[in-house]
C-alpha cells in the first residue's frame, strides 16, 4: 500500500494473541503483527550477540565509595550511559499493594529507614532516601517502575526480577499471588512488554508469570544451575535460565539445545565475562557494564 502522507504516525496495543503496531497515515489504520512479546525480546536478545549486556541494579549492589545507590534511576541512567544494553531491577509489593523498586525484604541496608517493606505503605517507602556507598542518605528516592521506564527509554532491554518476600516480612497479602499480576499489568500498562524479561527464583512466581501472560518473556534465575534446573525450567514454560557465573559449559549448551536463552548474572571480573562468553551465554548481567561494553566492543 502506498501512503499519500509524509509522517506515519505508530502506536500499539496488547491483545492475548500478541502485540499489534498499527501505522496511522491520512486516517487509516494499517496493522503490522510484530508476534508475541517473549519472542521480540529474543530476538532483541539474540542480536546483541556474542552477549546482551545488562547492568545489574544499574551500576551494580550498593558498594563502599559508590556514589550511585543500586536501583536506582541516577544507577539506570549510568549504567546506560556506560554501554549497557539494558538495566536488571527488582521489585517487591508494599503493605498497600503497590510496587516499588528494591532488592532487599527490608529498608536498612539500603535507605535511611527501617523495617519490612511488607510492614510498610508505599507513600511511607517513597519518603525513605537511598543510601550511597559511605551509607550516607542521596537525593534518590525508591523508583517506580514507570519512573524507571521513562528514564530508560525503548529500546533498552529491562530485567524485572520478580522478588517474594522470605519469612518474616512474607505476609498474606505479599506473596507471589499479589506481586505477580501486579508487575505484569504495571509493564503492559507501560507498554513495556516487548523490551521486558522478567525472572525470579521463586518458581511458583515464574510459573504465575506464565499462567498469567504465557507470551511474555520469563526467566528462572538459578544458583546451582543443572540439567535438572533446565528441565524445571521448561516444565514451567520459561523462555530462559539465568544462572549464577559458576554454571558449566555442559549446562549453558543443555538449555541453548533446549530452546532457553542463557543469562548469567552477576558476572564482575573480565576474566569471567570472557569465560561466561565463551560458554555460550546469551546475556550477562553485571555490576560493570562499561568493562564488559568495552570487552564487546573489542
Amino acid at each position: 500500500m502506498r501512503f499519500r502522507c509524509a509522517r506515519l504516525r505508530v502506536r500499539s496495543f496488547c491483545i492475548p494473541l500478541g502485540c499489534v503496531l498499527f501505522c496511522a497515515a491520512c486516517g487509516d489504520d494499517v496493522p503490522v503483527d510484530l508476534g508475541p512479546p517473549n519472542e521480540l525480546v529474543r530476538e532483541q536478545i539474540a542480536s546483541l550477540a556474542p552477549s546482551a549486556n545488562i547492568g545489574h541494579r544499574g551500576t551494580g549492589r550498593t558498594r563502599s565509595g559508590d556514589a550511585l545507590p543500586e536501583n536506582s534511576i541516577a544507577s539506570f541512567v549510568a549504567a546506560m550511559a556506560a554501554g549497557a544494553d539494558g538495566i536488571e531491577l527488582d521489585v517487591e509489593i508494599t503493605q498497600d499493594g503497590q510496587l516499588i523498586v528494591m532488592h532487599d525484604d527490608d529498608l536498612d541496608r539500603t535507605t535511611d529507614c527501617t523495617g519490612c517493606i511488607s510492614a510498610m505503605t508505599f507513600d511511607e517507602i517513597r519518603r525513605c532516601r537511598l543510601l550511597d556507598g559511605a551509607g550516607l542518605p542521596t537525593e534518590e528516592h525508591p523508583p517506580t517502575l514507570e519512573e524507571v521506564y521513562a528514564a530508560v527509554p525503548s529500546p533498552a532491554l529491562i530485567n524485572v526480577e520478580l522478588k517474594v518476600f522470605a519469612p518474616p516480612c512474607l505476609t498474606d497479602t505479599t506473596g507471589p499471588d499479589a506481586l505477580v499480576p501486579l508487575a505484569l499489568e504495571e509493564v503492559t500498562r507501560l507498554g513495556g512488554e516487548n523490551r521486558t524479561f522478567f525472572s525470579s527464583f521463586d518458581p511458583v512466581a515464574a510459573e504465575l508469570a506464565k499462567l498469567e501472560q504465557p507470551e511474555y518473556y520469563s526467566a528462572l534465575l538459578l544458583r546451582d544451575a543443572n540439567s535438572d534446573d533446565v528441565d524445571q525450567a521448561l516444565l514451567l514454560r520459561q523462555d530462559a535460565i539465568h544462572p549464577f557465573l559458576s554454571v558449566t559449559a555442559e549446562t549453558v549448551q543443555d538449555a541453548l539445545d533446549s530452546g532457553l536463552q542463557v543469562n548469567v548474572w552477576t558476572v564482575n571480573d573480565e576474566v569471567d565475562m570472557e569465560a561466561t562468553i565463551e560458554k555460550g551465554a546469551t546475556g550477562i548481567i553485571t555490576d560493570e557494564p562499561g568493562v564488559l561494553a568495552e570487552l564487546l566492543a573489542n
